[in-house]
């Protein structure tokens, strides 16, 4: 009598499937997870001075002790831009609350107000696990105008922060004490892919499959 057993040999099958689940989890393996951290919610014209900002697991307080960052929604002699940012003179730290690693791509940087309208320069220090870090020095315009119909933010990208913990903003020497305004934060997070999670969620059946096959032989 032909067996099943002939055409289908268990270890091989077993082999294979084995062989399959970790080549395809390998390959598969994390996909990135776009984020953009809006900072809205503060109403035009308004601004409050807050210990800490928290929007989709990731924190922002002061480098300074005690100084805070002010939630502004922007208008009048202020960045304006349509939407609510964040304002340091101390300068900015962030990261996710949970520690895990990310890359910083992009933010929108502008002067504080028409008062303090000068080129500002700021230090972006990125942090990995080991304590190693990524450097970069930004320079703003100094075209600022608030509510008028001048874009007071620019975009900067950043290549080479990769896989950090946090991210520290200190004004550059070169600009002490002078406030900048913050927007639009685009990082990557690594997001399991769904195919892998579906291979993962897939092994446990493959495990008691196996287990039936034993008793069989």
């Amino acid at each position: 009598m032909i067996t099943t057993n002939f055409f289908f040999p268990g270890r091989l099958v077993s082999v294979v499937c084995a062989v399959t689940l970790t080549f395809l989890s390998v390959e598969l393996g994390f996909g990135q997870d776009t984020l953009q951290i809006s900072f809205d919610g503060q109403p035009p014209g308004t601004g409050r001075l807050i210990q800490e900002y928290d929007e989709s697991g990731m924190w922002f307080v002061s480098l300074g002790l005690g100084n805070g960052v002010v939630w502004s929604g922007g208008g009048g002699l202020y960045s304006d831009n349509g939407t609510a940012y964040l304002q340091s003179q101390a300068g900015i730290i962030f990261g996710f609350a949970d520690g895990r690693q990310f890359d910083l791509l992009s933010v929108d940087l502008a002067e504080l107000s028409t008062v303090w309208s000068g080129p500002v320069t700021v230090d972006f220090i990125g942090y990995h696990q080991d304590g190693s870090t990524v450097t970069s020095m930004v320079t703003t315009d100094g075209i600022h105008d608030g509510g008028g119909p001048l874009a007071d933010f620019q975009t900067f990208t950043f290549e080479g922060f990769t896989d950090v913990v946090r991210v520290e903003m200190p004004n550059s020497p070169y600009s002490v004490d002078t406030p900048y305004s913050m927007d639009n934060l685009i990082i990557e997070v690594p997001e399991p892919a769904s195919g892998s999670l579906l291979l993962l969620g897939g092994r446990p059946f493959y495990a008691i499959w196996q287990r039936r096959e034993k008793m069989r032989t």
